[in-house]
């Protein structure tokens, strides 16, 4: 057995490379696991890791990767490249594979943001889909040649289907007729002997007159005879059933051919479809060891958090994971505790970790492992006796070692178990130092295990050397590995646990020395002390833990009360400006038809359509400075704001429960309960020109400025203003308007007064005023047109 075999054999790795070629989707894919290599570089490792974590992101989006149909098909076609014809079965089974190659090309190369490494490798797989569609297409869903591609075999099958039916009818008669009694037929039914239809003659009959004997049966009581009246039939069946045998045979020959054309390439896309494949083993061996994907460097590290023993996780037992650490500081680990404890356990987690990095595996560890890809790994592990070798198991164990030492070199990982035990324990010991620091010195990563406690103590005597033990407490191993700890062997306590006499167990303590013991109940005490602080770090990364829950909870539950206040702010605001859409649509329309039509009809539709937009207003009575004052405290001329409209208005009448507010150039009639007080005096009427105005015209107070209803007659001089105003007056009164707007300005005051002098005597005049300030003031005058 080589290193490599012994090493493979003491890890069990034979039985992980079975589980994982049970995970591949094709006999190809799990073939080439089972023998496979290790990768010859981390940039490999780094692809095929690559390639393991799309699969699983393929799988986790529920794509379809049809992998599975495809089979090995490279002999069927090299057979068709060499001219032989090949079977119907043998052509539909090599098109099919093909068919699924292109599939999975097509679906890599869909995938191809996802899957960048499995697109890469499906582009290897070239195959000229028309070629296999025609392939395809030439069988039926039986796996016959298809009648509706070739209509010449859909006839002759017809035809051989109509004889068949004719010789059958024929041979029915015979054996239901009197001509042929029971003194002939051994049987009244028809057979097929030779591909030729005959019927069963009693052999003692010796009717040899009635047809064509084709043979007896077995005990010879039996001829077969083809009657006189169905050899005609049969020869025409016959004849037929070989012009369809030649057809198929041609149709077969040209098919073969095309697949021959793939000769060339089918050896490339089979061996992408395979390298694919094995990818999807690897991810299926992921899922199986709950493994994740480590930092991988070259050679040097390994640091495994909560590493798990694949063939402990394969099988199904629980298993207690351990963090374990070796790097180049301390290319030496010593691994110690008791029989039975874990530590070989832990020693083959470590070597199998090793071995799934280099075959480009994910490992059963947590999150944020490093397993760096190591040249090679080496194992001494196990009792290695052999009788026909004529080794004992030290000499055994002596010549793995030698082989190891030989081979070692900077970028392996060795394990060794046990090493050079089995002999006398002084000597074993020193051996086992002497072989440690030459291996430390050689240059590759070491890990042993040992009850030794010189090779213990080099922890403490040699930088190069760490330490580690299996963690054994109250009496039992808790197979729980302490980082920077030697172990105790407590080979005196098991055999207590597993019953050896106390008389032997006091005589053993005694034989031990008293230096000795006390060593030992020193190594126990700082155990169980150990173990205490771990116990009580345990609780306080649990309180921890829990602590940072409890914040997390609290954060996620602020998250959600902040983003429903947001909901609740976005819906409010969207409800207001809908309210806010709705009310300019209104507004604009107001306007437009004022613009249209500045007609008195026109304001009392604006004033009743704007006093129903101040119920969609929002309350704004919180945000004035106003006093509230019961209703019959009201009274005309005071300055009121409505509690449902935005603005301020001058009470004009009173009337029971209700007022007439005028705001702006608006009267609106509004509930006196709606209406409070502002703190501003009612205004006093204005004196222009220090003259007394007139009482206004209801018409002329209600007139609303508009750019249509405006002449605009600043620059005039008062005879070119007078004919643009009767020219404006007979336009206004053709579209049916009651007042309109005279903009003459201030300036000197001439246009103004010579303006309003002039509409006192014109016939297109009813009443004029100057116009209000909420009108534009006095350089506006504000005409009534008669009737």
């Amino acid at each position: 057995m080589t290193l490599e075999d012994a090493t493979a054999h003491g890890l069990d790795w034979p039985f992980v490379v079975e589980h994982w070629a049970r995970c591949a989707r094709t006999s190809m894919g799990g073939a080439a696991v089972r023998s496979i290599q290790p990768l010859d570089s981390r940039g490999a490792v780094l692809e095929a890791m690559d390639a393991t974590d799309e699969v699983l992101c393929l799988e986790d989006q529920g794509a379809d990767l049809p992998i599975g149909a495809v089979q090995d098909a490279q002999q069927l076609v090299q057979r068709a490249e060499k001219g032989q014809v090949l079977e119907g079965a043998e052509l539909l089974s090599a098109a099919r594979s093909l068919n699924a190659l292109i599939q999975v090309h097509r679906a890599l190369d869909r995938a191809r943001e996802d899957a960048p490494t499995l697109a890469r490798w499906a582009a290897a797989i070239e195959l000229d889909g028309l070629v296999v569609d025609d392939l395809l297409s030439s069988f039926d869903p039986t796996g016959r040649l298809s009648g509706s591609r070739y209509p010449e075999l859909d006839e002759l099958r017809r035809a051989i289907a109509r004889l068949h039916g004719e010789v059958r009818d024929t041979l029915d008669r015979m054996v239901r007729g009197e001509e042929l009694g029971d003194d002939l037929l051994q049987d009244r039914f028809w057979t097929v002997r030779d591909d030729r239809y005959v019927l069963p003659i009693k052999s003692h009959a010796k009717r040899w007159d009635l047809g064509i004997v084709h043979g007896t049966s077995g005990t010879g009581r039996t001829v077969f005879v083809e009657p006189h009246a169905v050899v005609a039939l049969n020869n025409q069946l016959r004849l037929a059933e070989g012009r369809l045998l030649a057809a198929e045979h041609a149709i077969l020959t040209q098919l073969s051919a095309e697949l021959g054309t793939f000769a060339d390439r089918i050896g490339p896309a089979t061996r992408a479809a395979i390298q694919i494949d094995v990818a999807c083993a690897r991810a299926g061996l992921c899922r199986r060891l709950s493994a994740t994907r480590p930092q991988v460097g070259e050679g040097d590290r390994l640091h495994v958090r909560e590493g798990r023993h694949p063939v402990l996780v394969l099988r199904g037992v629980e298993v207690v994971a351990n963090d374990l650490e070796l790097d180049g500081s301390h290319p030496v680990l010593v691994l110690s505790g008791p029989n039975a404890g874990g530590k070989t356990v832990a020693l083959k987690t470590l070597g199998l970790c090793a071995e799934l990095v280099r075959h480009g595996c994910h490992v059963p560890t947590a999150e944020g492992s490093r397993v760096d890809r190591f040249s090679a790994v080496l194992a001494s592990i196990g009792d290695q006796q052999t009788v026909e070798g004529d080794l004992s198991s030290f000499s055994a164990h002596l010549v793995t070692l030698k082989a190891m030492i030989d081979a070692a070199a900077p970028g392996q990982l060795l394990l060794l178990d046990e090493v050079a035990s089995g002999t006398d324990p002084a000597q074993g010991a020193a051996l086992a130092q002497a072989v440690c620091e030459h291996l430390a010195q050689a240059g590759p990563r070491v890990v042993v295990t040992t009850h030794f406690a010189a090779l213990k103590a080099m922890g403490a005597a040699d930088p190069r050397f760490s330490v580690a033990a299996v963690q054994y407490t109250e009496g039992r191993p808790t197979y729980r590995v302490i980082q920077g700890a030697t172990g105790e062997s407590h080979a005196l306590d098991i055999a207590g646990r597993v019953g050896l006499p106390r008389s032997i167990l006091a005589r053993a303590e005694a034989a031990l020395g008293e230096q000795q013991a006390e060593l030992g109940r020193l190594l126990s005490a700082l155990e169980a002390e150990r173990a205490t602080a771990s116990r009580a770090t345990a609780e306080v990364q649990r309180l921890a833990a829990e602590a940072e829950a409890q914040a997390r909870s609290l954060e996620q539950r602020e998250a959600r009360v902040a983003a429903r206040a947001k909901e609740l702010e976005e819906a409010a605001a969207a409800q207001f400006l809908g309210r806010l859409r709705e009310a300019e649509r209104a507004i604009g329309q107001v306007v437009a038809e004022l613009q249209r039509s500045p007609s008195h009809r026109g304001v009392e539709a604006a004033r009743a359509t704007l006093a129903a937009l101040g119920q969609l207003a929002p309350n704004t009575e919180a945000q004035t400075q106003a006093q509230t004052q019961a209703p019959d405290t009201i009274r005309v001329g005071e300055q009121v704001r409505l509690r449902r409209a935005s603005g301020t208005g001058e009470v004009i009448s009173v009337s029971g429960s209700t007022a007439q507010v005028r705001v702006g150039g608006l009267m609106v009639k509004a509930k006196l309960s709606d209406l409070t007080r502002t703190s501003r005096a009612p205004q006093r009427p204005q004196i222009r020109s220090g003259v007394q105005l007139a009482p206004r015209s209801r018409l002329l107070d209600e007139a609303v400025r508009v750019p249509t209803n405006t002449l605009d007659m600043r620059g005039m001089r008062v005879d070119e203003g007078q004919a643009a105003a009767e020219q404006f007056f007979d336009k206004a009164m053709r579209s049916g308007w009651d007042t309109v707007f005279l903009l003459h300005g201030h300036g000197t005051g001439a246009l103004k007064d010579g303006l309003r002098g002039w509409l006192r005597s014109s016939g297109y005049v009813s009443d004029w005023v100057p116009a209000s300030e909420e009108q534009g003031g006095d350089a506006f005058t504000v005409v009534e047109l008669a009737g």
